[in-house]
C-alpha cells in the first residue's frame, strides 16, 4: 500500500521486475562463489593432505634420529660403565693385596 502511494501504480510493475533482476543476479552470485567454493575444496584438501604427509614423515624421522642417538648414547654409558667397574675393582684387588701383605708383615 505504501508503494503504491509512494510510487504509483505505473511504476510498481517496473519496481518489481528490478527488484527481481537484482534478486537473479545475486542468487547467481552467490551460486558462482558456492561453485568455487567446491571446486577449490578439494585442491585445498589435497594441499593439507600434502602438508600433513610431509610433517609426519619429518616427525617420524626425528623420532627415528632421537631414538638412535639414545641407544648410542645408552651404549656408550655402559661401555663406560664397565670399564669404570674393571678399573675400580683392579684398584680394590691392589688396595686388598697391599693390605693383606702388610697384616702379613706386622
Amino acid at each position: 500500500m505504501i508503494a503504491l502511494l509512494l510510487f504509483g501504480s505505473k511504476e510498481i510493475p517496473k519496481l518489481a521486475r528490478t527488484f527481481g533482476k537484482g534478486m537473479r543476479e545475486f542468487r547467481k552470485a552467490t551460486d558462482d562463489i558456492k561453485r568455487e567454493f567446491e571446486s577449490s575444496t578439494p585442491e585445498v584438501m589435497d594441499d593439507f593432505k600434502e602438508i600433513k604427509k610431509n610433517l609426519t614423515k619429518d616427525v617420524n624421522d626425528i623420532k627415528d634420529n632421537l631414538t638412535k642417538e639414545a641407544s648410542e648414547i645408552g651404549k656408550n654409558l655402559t661401555k663406560d660403565a664397565k670399564e669404570i667397574n674393571k678399573n675400580l675393582t683392579k684398584e680394590a684387588d691392589k688396595v686388598a693385596k697391599d693390605v693383606k701383605k702388610n697384616l702379613d708383615i706386622g
